[in-house]
This record gives C-alpha cells, sequence and structure tokens, in this order.
C-alpha cells in the first residue's frame, strides 16, 4: 500500500498553482498524493494529474472562532477517515489548524511550509502577539517546519518560534523552462495586448495578486495615477480578484475608480503570457514569504519594483534584478516606476540580471527534490515503508475518455501561444473527447506512476475530422466556447481554422494533430516515442505520409520536427497575419 500523503490549503488555488511541482514530484516518486481545500475552479487540473482532491467545506479563508471551530472539527474527521500517512499543511490558517488536527487524528507525521507569516512589524502589538502567539503553539505539533523565505527562518529561530532542531530552509521556486522569456513570441504579445486594449508600443507596469490592501494595490493606483499623469501613453495592468472573504479587501469602488489608469485582467491561468506583455513588474506588498509572483517575473525577465520586506529582498538581492522601494510609500515607488520607465537600457540590464538570479536560485525542481527528501525522511523516522524506486517507468497506452481532462489540461500547458487554449478549457474537452473516441483517430498518452505526462494526437483526414466533429460536437463546442467567442478576432479565427482543411491544397490529408509533454518530463525522448507510434498506428491505417503545421516563429517545435524526420515543403496562414510551416513526413521509416 503506498503511503498517503495529505497537503492542506484554504483554496484550491494554492495547490494548483503554488505547490503543484511538489505534488507531481511526490506523485512521480509513487506516493498517494491527496490535496484538501475548499473545493474551487481548479479541482479539475489536480486531478487531471492524479492529485485526488477532498473537499474541505467549511474552510474560509477570513478567521471566525464559531467556523474556525467548525473548520478544524471537519479536518479532524477527514484525516482519521483518510488514515493519512503525512499531512503537509500550507498557508497561516490552516498551517495553524491542519498542524493541531493532524494530532488530533494521530496522523504519524506533520510537516509545515512557511509562506510568510500572517503578521508585520507595522501591526498593533496585540495583533502580533496573537498571530506569533498561535504559530509558535502550532510549531510544537509538527515534525517539520519548511520556511520559503531564509529571513523568515533566522526570525523565528530567534524569536524561539520554531524549534532549530526541526526548523529548514525551503526556498521558492517556478518552471523555469515555461516560465522563459522566449517561450512567448511577439505575435502573442501583440495579441494580448489587443485584447486589453493596450496600444502596441505603450510601456506596461504589471502586478499579480489578490486584490487587498496588504498586497500594496492602493499604493499601486496611486503610482499610476502619478506615472500616467507624467507618461500618458503608459499603462498599468492588473491580475487578480478581490478576495471578498478578506477584511482588507479592495471595495468595488475604489477598482472603478482606478480603471481610468489600470486595466484590470482579473485572475487568468495564462499569467505567464501576460508577465510577457509588461515591461516592468511590481510587487508593492506589506507582508510576503518568497513571492511566486515576483520569481515569476525575473524569470520571465522583466525589471523589478518590490518592497524593502522580508521575502521580496531576497528576489532582488543586492539590487540585482530590480529596485526596492519602503512599503506603504507611494512616492518612493512612483519614483522607481518613473525611473526604469524612463530608462531603457536600465531595464534591459535589469530584466536580464533577474533571469539569471531565477536561473541561479528559483528552479522549482530543487524545492520539490527537497520536499521529497524530507517527506521521504519523515515516513521512514516512523517506521512506514516508503516506495523503493526515485521515479516510475514511463509507459504509452491509447488514450482512454477518462484521460480527456488530462488532454485539455496538457494541451494548455504545453502550448498556451496556440490558438484553441483561447477557446477555454470547457471546449478542448470537447475536441479531446472528439479524437479519443473516433475509431479512425490516433491518440497516444505517455503515463508514469498515476499520471499522464504527455500525449499525441493524430488523424488519417483531417477534413473528414473536423466534419465529424462539427457533425457530432459542433454545438456543444460552439456553447463551450461562446463567452470567449465576443471576444475581438476570435470568431474570425475560428473561421480560418475551421475552412482551413479546405485550403491546404496537395499536401497529405492525415496530419499529426499535436505532441505535448509535462515540461519537466522534456529531454528524455517522450515526445519522440510518442510521435513515433502515433505515425507507425497512421501506417497500420494505411497513411503512407503524414503533415505537421507549426508556427514559423515557435523554433523549438520546429526543431523537435526536423530532429524527427520532418521536412519543411510549404508556408501557409491559417490565421491572418501569422505564418506557418507546414512539415512533411513518411509514416514509416
Amino acid at each position: 500500500m503506498k503511503p498517503r500523503i495529505a497537503h492542506v490549503a484554504t483554496v484550491d488555488l494554492t495547490l494548483r498553482f503554488l505547490v503543484l511541482g511538489q505534488l507531481r514530484r511526490l506523485r512521480d516518486e509513487g506516493f498517494e498524493v491527496v490535496g484538501i481545500s475548499a473545493p474551487g475552479p481548479w479541482v479539475a487540473d489536480l486531478e487531471a494529474e492524479g492529485v485526488r482532491h477532498i473537499a474541505w467545506t467549511s474552510a474560509t479563508r477570513a478567521w471566525d472562532l464559531r467556523a474556525d471551530l467548525r473548520a478544524f472539527a471537519e479536518l479532524v474527521g477527514i484525516l482519521r477517515r483518510e488514515r493519512i500517512d503525512l499531512v503537509h499543511t500550507h498557508n497561516p490558517k490552516p498551517g495553524v489548524l491542519g498542524r493541531i488536527a493532524a494530532r488530533v487524528a494521530r496522523v504519524p507525521c506533520v510537516a509545515n511550509t512557511v509562506h510568510g507569516y500572517w503578521a508585520t512589524p507595522e501591526d498593533r502589538l496585540a495583533k502580533r502577539a496573537l498571530v506569533l502567539g498561535a504559530e509558535w503553539v502550532a510549531a510544537r505539533f509538527s515534525d517539520l517546519e519548511l520556511f520559503q523565505s531564509l529571513e523568515d527562518l533566522r526570525w523565528a529561530l530567534g524569536r524561539r518560534i520554531v524549534r532549530p532542531s526541526n526548523a529548514v530552509h525551503l526556498g521558492n521556486g517556478t518552471d523555469l523552462s515555461t516560465f522563459d522569456p522566449d517561450a512567448v513570441g511577439e505575435a502573442r504579445r501583440l495579441e494580448l495586448r489587443r485584447e486589453l486594449g493596450i496600444d502596441p508600443d505603450a510601456l506596461v507596469v504589471g502586478t499579480v495578486g489578490r486584490m487587498v490592501a496588504e498586497k500594496g494595490y492602493r499604493e499601486l493606483f496611486a503610482a499610476a495615477r502619478a506615472v500616467r499623469a507624467r507618461i500618458p501613453e503608459s499603462r498599468f495592468l492588473a491580475l487578480g480578484e478581490i478576495d471578498p472573504e478578506k477584511g482588507d479587501r479592495l471595495t468595488d469602488e475604489e477598482v472603478h475608480a482606478a480603471k481610468e489608469d489600470v486595466v484590470f485582467a482579473g485572475w487568468r491561468p495564462d499569467v505567464r503570457d501576460l508577465l510577457a506583455v509588461m515591461d516592468v513588474f511590481v510587487l508593492a506588498s506589506w507582508r510576503e514569504g518568497l513571492p511566486r509572483s515576483a520569481i515569476e517575473a525575473a524569470a520571465m525577465g522583466r525589471p523589478l519594483v518590490v518592497t524593502d520586506i522580508r521575502g521580496c529582498r531576497e528576489v532582488v538581492r543586492g539590487g540585482l534584478g530590480g529596485l526596492l522601494v519602503p512599503p506603504r510609500d507611494a512616492e518612493r515607488l512612483t519614483a522607481a516606476i518613473l525611473r526604469l520607465l524612463e530608462d531603457g537600457e536600465l531595464r534591459e540590464r535589469l530584466g536580464a540580471e533577474a533571469r539569471r538570479a531565477a536561473l541561479e536560485r528559483f528552479d522549482e525542481r530543487r524545492v520539490a527534490d527537497l520536499v521529497v527528501e524530507h517527506t521521504r525522511r519523515l515516513l521512514r523516522d516512523r517506521g512506514i515503508p516508503i516506495p523503493a524506486s526515485a521515479r516510475a517507468e514511463t509507459s504509452l497506452r491509447p488514450a482512454r475518455p477518462s484521460d480527456v481532462a488530462a488532454l485539455a489540461r496538457l494541451h494548455r500547458r504545453s502550448m498556451p501561444d496556440a490558438f484553441l487554449p483561447t477557446l477555454g478549457d470547457r471546449f478542448l474537452r470537447q475536441v479531446y473527447r472528439a479524437a479519443v473516441t473516433d475509431p479512425a483517430a490516433v491518440t497516444i498518452v505517455a503515463e508514469r506512476g498515476e499520471g499522464l505526462v504527455g500525449f499525441a494526437a493524430a488523424v488519417p483526414s483531417v477534413r473528414a475530422f473536423y466534419r465529424r466533429f462539427v457533425l457530432t460536437r459542433g454545438v456543444t463546442a460552439a456553447l463551450a466556447a461562446a463567452p470567449r467567442l465576443l471576444r475581438p478576432g476570435i470568431a474570425r479565427r475560428v473561421w480560418e481554422t475551421a475552412r482551413y482543411p479546405s485550403t491546404s491544397g496537395e499536401l497529405p490529408d492525415a496530419e499529426l494533430l499535436s505532441i505535448a509533454v509535462e515540461p519537466d518530463s522534456r529531454t528524455r525522448g517522450i515526445g519522440r516515442a510518442l510521435a513515433r507510434r502515433a505515425l507507425d498506428e497512421l501506417a497500420e491505417r494505411g497513411v503512407g505520409r503524414v503533415k505537421v503545421v507549426v508556427a514559423a516563429s515557435n523554433e523549438p517545435a520546429n526543431r523537435f520536427y526536423e530532429g524527427i524526420g520532418f521536412e519543411p515543403v510549404d508556408r501557409i496562414q491559417v490565421h491572418e497575419g501569422i505564418p506557418s510551416r507546414v512539415l512533411v513526413a513518411p509514416c514509416r521509416s
């Protein structure tokens, strides 16, 4: 029986966007991985990764004694019922409730990641005493305290909140193969600017985070007004939503008043691409652990303006990669933003420094390695059998209907610049349900452990496949994409996609529609194996040659296909203004 590891957070967004790399690695190590949080829109993504989700329905962000007692009792019941071997908690509130609940439920091993303490030196003494007192108590129920921020670790040790024997520096990171400046082409950046109503030549200052006061939004709004008074053509971009459960949430009136200067994009999964739209990244927070948003911006080569607080100044260490400003100081924030907007050479230098720092210090694979190492040690110390192998073997098999959600997620994650992800996850699922159930289509998946790490989809006739898709799933797919069809240019691109097969002339009708491999599984030959298997399956169906259509600007994909035997034969424009290369290969070598 596999050891059962539960990661606990308030909301599914934390599990999906902040710790998914760790969950994947634990899954690949052979553990049964469970996510526990309030239900939300990202549960399907977690389950597509092989992470079972358990709804903690009473969990809330805000502190409320009666509600928190209900949440505590519910969590104890979940942990007892599920027979968890190790609980790993995240964020301040589930960190306190979860560590204690795990011991009450007699979970053998308890770990906690400190993402930043929910108190700052500027807070009232009463709040600091309450928060740090709760952290001191909860730490006594824990076997291991992992700190994202080295400053937080040293500060907590100095105040004896944690014991030196069970406190470790973890750090933070991101997927550096995904968050790569070269991964987002100029066409995608221009497309996003058009969608957001931002001029192609405008200087863009952006931020990412929940729309609460402690993220420094009010100071940022004041800075936006002052900066645009001096540089009217500049624009500010905010990615995030109002958090209705937080007492310091921004009001609708504040957001409405700021719309003259700030474009509000809401919360979106294409954060990487939107970071590429920005010329300067700002994080004006009052409190952070080791901020993921700033790390991702650094990985994308954006110059940073961040507050001089614990965590933020670890990203901009020694002034490399950005500028530090005091928290809650709109004037100093304004001055720093203006300095970068008015000095292109400085922006370029700091952006390059930020990218180098990310490559050196913020690789999430190192973080995942440490989490796995400590997970194995804690279980071993309690005498719980652990998987012997480091990683499961990868195998290929035909796709099944139950794989559809994972295929859509892999497509979106691996090909974010492509057109189909702009139509939404529900539309992508319709496409891949058609590919999996169509008897003529070939859809092969690469599986490791209990999760999919790649797939390839191909058809003997792209014309016939599109025709069957329209007849059998056209209405359902159109309804799934309907809200997005109202965006500028989307309906036109849908029409261009639909008519493309009839304009491909003398090219082979058979087509390799897509290959996708998880970024952390690339360079292992998985993509090559998937392509070979798909072409062999097409050959069994009597297909002699197959084509693939790749954006001309997508150099890594073009190199990949040429490396496995495809030869360029034509250039076309499936979508107006976006040139693509057509490459052809025989199905049998």
